[in-house]
């Protein structure tokens, strides 16, 4: 089975003087094997929509509820009664689907409008020269998302430059336009990376099959429901959104259907 790229980041850095380096973080987050799910709830999560319709945004509309399609590149919007601390006003974009390290089929999103205070390079502290020469790199004054609740103290990036994804031989998230990790060509690109291209993420969300399945209802007495949508990379890419943001303008593009 194909592997999904991992999702650690290790920032490291050797400079011309000397072998100094810096490691800004190192953690290994449990590896996903792409697999479909099992067959009694793969149609209802990865099936191709035959009633999806765009706006005129390029905003794909793929279902809601029980109806709403899931899978990689897909974004989910949360009903407007969630009440989950993560999940409420959430817009999440699912970028793994498959066998964990031990045998689970899980999900796995991150939220892209939930910002913390800090850029990348404020999280590196100011403990050594090293560390203030990488924060002249421009890529590390991107904000921090907070992806979830989920994957202990990692850092992941997600981007949409198909010049690094190939150098750095990346997958696409299905049909998305944005890959996952290649920081290090990131790196090695510097001035010549466009920032608006990334994202960086700490923590995801994870779900099992059941727990997805539970969540994507139908709504009762006219109440909200899960949403599921496919989007532009730059609405993901965008690091200009406040809580909820992304949520409220995606829901106000797909209200209609």
């Amino acid at each position: 089975m194909a592997s999904i790229s991992s999702f650690t980041i290790t920032l490291i850095v050797l400079f011309a003087m000397g072998t100094q380096s810096f490691t800004f973080h190192h953690s290994c987050l449990p590896q996903i094997h792409s697999t479909p799910p099992s067959p009694s709830s793969s149609r209802r999560l990865m099936q191709e929509s035959s009633s999806s319709s765009t706006t005129s945004s390029n905003i794909q509309f793929l279902g809601r509820g029980s109806n709403a399609i899931v899978r990689p590149g897909a974004v989910l919007l949360s009903p407007s009664e969630e009440f989950h601390h993560y999940l409420r006003e959430a817009a999440i974009f699912i970028y793994a689907m498959g066998l964990d390290d031990n045998d689970v089929y899980v999900i796995r999103g991150a939220i892209i409008d939930h910002p913390t205070a800090f850029t990348i390079g404020e999280m590196m502290g100011e403990s050594s020269s090293a560390a203030a020469k990488i924060k002249e790199i421009p890529i590390l004054s991107n904000m921090l998302y907070r992806g979830g609740d989920s994957g202990g103290e990692s850092i992941f990036m997600l981007h949409s430059d198909d010049a690094i994804a190939e150098s750095a031989n990346l997958e696409m998230i299905g049909n998305s336009g944005i890959y996952e990790g290649g920081f290090n060509d990131v790196l090695s690109a510097s001035d010549e990376f466009d920032v608006d291209k990334a994202k960086f993420f700490f923590h995801y969300m994870e779900f099992t099959e059941q727990e997805l399945l539970s969540m994507l209802v139908d709504p009762e007495n006219g109440a909200d429901a899960w949403t599921s949508v496919e989007v532009p990379p730059e609405i993901v890419m965008s690091c200009d959104y406040g809580r909820g943001d992304c949520w409220a303008r995606l829901r106000n593009a797909v209200r209609e259907y």
